[in-house]
């Protein structure tokens, strides 16, 4: 919402007009001109107050003082002496009120600024002549202003709404050394909230990567150039998969680029970027491609280019990842999202349901705002954009939404007043609105039940049709929604087809949740399964083979109960009976509840129930390496809700069939 005032031609009928027996006023005033019109608003301030101290009876010079100090980022100074002017005029200048309504609006102060630009307005029913050459000078710019008066207007009760869409409080400068006088912005952090990626650009526009480290929470910074990864040519704005391992970012160089940008990934190793390579040509044109954004789970990318075929200026496209590994075609995410100017700087929610973005063609509080858009899986597309509003926009630049991996802390880049120069990171405590649905950060490792190797690139299909595949550690990950289950399926043509539903609990994803997928050999011989030799067998080596069989209980409970009666008890006697000996594969105990009382004390009840059952079972020597014990809550059951207040007991375990020679 800034103002391109055009005073030149203000400036020169002033001095014309200054009193000639004053002409220390006058030459005063004309220098502050000339240095204001060559971009010096400091010195230009100086030459204002001394025509001001000369002639403290000279209007204009206070004027023009005001338009310095504005320039200069005194905010708070130009405003008094705007007021000061129209104090002693109100009808000195129709486009002053316009121009105090900015520095008010600036300044936060939304109800002053609503005020000014709403007289601005009703002062277009006078005629022109009321404010003097004033109002012929200022008339062209006027005809731009009214343009977008509307515009400032809505800014400012936006800024008003008490009843803020994020209901954020307060924004944090996270201060030196992150911060400097150059821009510092897109930031990255990694899950454990003890490191993150940035970029900073430096004196002659070379943008290089900084990391940032700490020992502890709550600890300060220390900062460095990131490893081998810096030139002296633009490179930066990075996004990781949350495994922690794939790195995506950009690279300008002139050698290698098709279009000054390009997206590039690579493997983060021992705290270097390794196998640098770009993206395919099909991502990377003969154009501007920046800033990627990677999904949670990393079957998503997104980035901003200035291709042919968009909206206007840069737009936001979207990659899939498809079941081969490639990248798909980029796709525009359209008018939700895209307008004639320019949108950048995307990032995805951990749940893959909200995009966050920079634009400065959607409706903003002035300059480049943050939107959040999100997706509408009935329409396949994004929704139309929302802006945060303020505190994190406002009258100001704001660009690079990141959030961490809990989902409690959102940080940003701004360069609002008070900052150390040019744009800063700043933090803020997230608001529920904007974390989205809970997820917790799984890996998986698939190895041979036998001997501990590691099954790599084996596929891992989901049930959406998602398909992961294991790394050279047989490690696969998956972002999975908190609290629910996760049903995998693996088939291997050297191992018995694998079925198993994991319960995914809620985790703080400083390190993801582990879980183990054991495959089992179709056949073994008994020396395999053993940690030494067999004794010899005089009639020779007995070849057998193994089977995986499953067990379930099921323990029902009374409402809004965890006692363990009688009647159940046998039934968990028997079932033990039934197991006992068997070499065990995995236990699972799961507690749920009917839908009766409030969610939260569901799941404890449910947790309660397993936990009941989970001592039983131990008591009675049953156990092995791989056991789940969680509550899940409650379970909508209608008429049949007694059904749900349950805990149920999963066993597999592997049974040893010999063959006859």
């Amino acid at each position: 919402m800034k103002l391109r005032f055009a005073f030149l031609s203000y400036l020169l009928w002033a001095a014309l007009m200054l009193p000639a027996q004053n002409p220390t006023a006058k030459n005063a005033f004309l220098d502050g001109a000339e240095l204001l019109m060559n971009n010096r608003p400091q010195r230009a301030a100086k030459a204002f107050q001394q025509a001001i101290k000369a002639d403290p009876g000279f209007i204009p010079a206070y004027r023009m003082y005001g338009l310095a100090e504005e320039q200069n980022g005194h905010l708070e100074e130009a405003a008094r002496q705007y007021e000061f002017v129209l104090d002693k005029d109100s009808l000195f200048s129709r486009l002053l009120y316009y121009q105090l309504g900015q520095v008010y609006y600036r300044l936060s102060q939304p109800k002053a600024a609503e005020r000014y630009l709403l007289t601005f307005r009703q002062l277009q029913s006078l005629p022109l002549h009321k404010f003097g050459r004033n109002g012929d000078e200022e008339k062209a710019t006027e005809r731009r202003v009214l343009l977008q008066l509307d515009r400032d207007l809505r800014a400012v009760r936006i800024m008003q709404d008490s009843a803020q869409f994020i209901n954020v409080t307060e924004v944090v400068n996270l201060g030196a050394p992150v911060n400097t006088v150059r821009d510092d912005y897109f930031p990255f952090f990694a899950n454990d909230q003890q490191s993150f990626y940035y970029t900073r650009q430096g004196e002659l526009r070379d943008e290089d990567l900084i990391l940032g480290r700490r020992n502890k929470q709550g600890e300060g910074w220390t900062t460095n150039r990131f490893s081998n990864f810096n030139t002296l040519q633009p490179e930066g704005m990075c996004t990781l998969v949350r495994d922690g391992e794939r790195i995506f970012f950009t690279l300008c160089h002139e050698q290698t680029s098709q279009g000054g940008c390009d997206l590039y990934a690579g493997w983060l190793i021992d705290g270097k970027v390794e196998q640098m390579e770009p993206l395919p040509d099909y991502i990377n044109q003969q154009s501007w491609e920046s800033q990627p954004a990677i999904s949670c789970d990393g079957q998503q990318l997104f980035f901003a280019s200035i291709r042919p075929g968009g909206l206007g200026g840069s737009d936001i496209y979207q990659c899939t990842k498809q079941a081969d590994g490639t990248w798909s075609e980029p796709k525009n995410l359209g008018d939700g999202v895209n307008t004639p100017q320019d949108e950048e700087g995307p990032f995805l929610s951990n749940d893959g349901r909200t995009l966050y973005f920079a634009s400065t063609g959607h409706y903003s509080l002035g300059d480049q705002d943050i939107f959040m858009s999100y997706w509408d899986p009935l329409n396949a597309r994004f929704t139309q954009a929302i802006n945060l509003g303020p505190p994190v926009n406002g009258p100001h630049r704001e660009l690079g939404f990141h959030l961490s991996s809990d989902g409690r802390l959102g940080y940003f880049a701004s360069n609002r007043p008070g900052g150390k120069g040019g744009l800063d990171i700043y933090r803020f405590e997230l608001s529920s609105k904007l974390a989205g649905r809970e997820v917790t950060y799984l890996s998986g490792y698939v190895t041979d039940s036998l001997t501990g190797e590691p099954i790599v690139d084996q596929a891992i299909p989901l049930a959406d049709g998602t398909v992961y595949h294991t790394n050279f550690a047989g490690r696969f990950f998956i972002c999975a929604p908190s609290g629910e289950n996760l049903p995998l399926s693996v088939t291997h043509p050297a191992f018995f087809p694998y079925e198993r539903t994991f319960a995914v609990p809620v985790w703080d994803n400083r390190a993801p949740y582990r879980i183990d997928v054991r495959l089992l050999r179709e056949e073994a011989t008994v020396a395999e399964k053993q940690d030494a030799p067999p004794a010899p067998d005089p009639e020779g080596p007995l070849q057998s083979k193994a089977r995986v069989v499953k067990r379930n209980l099921t323990v029902r409970f009374d409402f809004d109960d965890a006692t363990l009666l009688p009647l159940q008890l046998s039934n968990i006697d028997k079932f033990i009976e039934s197991v006992a000996g068997k070499p065990l594969i995995s236990i699972e105990v799961i507690g749920y509840t009917d839908e009766s009382g409030p969610e939260g004390y569901n799941l404890g009840l449910s947790e309660e129930r397993a936990k009941r059952v989970a001592d039983h079972l131990q008591a009675a020597g049953l156990a092995t390496d791989e056991a789940r014990i969680v509550g899940l809550g409650e379970v909508s059951g209608g008429a049949m809700r007694a059904l749900n207040r349950k805990v149920e007991v999963k066993v597999v375990y592997r049974e040893v069939l010999p063959v006859e020679q």
